[in-house]
């Protein structure tokens, strides 16, 4: 299927919404903690928007959904939400001030945390679908 300008236009505003709630969720007072801790921000956004990836995936494809509400939900909207380059970001500034084990646990808990939250989204529910 090739790509239209509708597609481009779902895409651009499901990234909006999904950086536009991204920016909200990280400027929530329980996240505003000194130092590394605003990571806790970051890391809540990756695991959750992958979960949510998770499970929309296995709704979507149980349910046959049109490839316009991938492009818009999972491709714009969880896209935007998602925040990989603050995550890169966060984990370069603690290893620049020399905080290795917070860099590692923190690397280590985001992509294991959003691998494992987005197959137990997508199995789960693939498994609450069949019955």
């Amino acid at each position: 299927m090739s790509t239209t300008l509708l597609h481009c236009l779902l895409v651009a505003a499901g990234g909006a919404l999904g950086a536009l709630s991204r920016f909200g969720i990280q400027n929530l007072s329980v996240f505003r903690v000194p130092t590394y801790f605003h990571t806790a921000a970051t890391v809540v956004i990756n695991v959750t928007g992958c979960l949510t990836i998770g499970i929309l995936w296995a709704l979507f494809n149980h349910y046959h959904v049109a490839r316009i509400w991938y492009l818009f939900i999972i491709t714009g909207f969880l896209g935007g939400y998602t925040t990989y380059s603050a995550f890169t970001a966060d984990a370069m500034t603690m290893i620049q001030d020399g905080m290795w084990l917070h860099a590692t646990l923190y690397i280590l808990v985001t992509l294991v945390g959003g691998l494992g939250g987005c197959a137990l989204g997508l199995f789960l529910t693939e498994k609450l679908l069949k019955g």
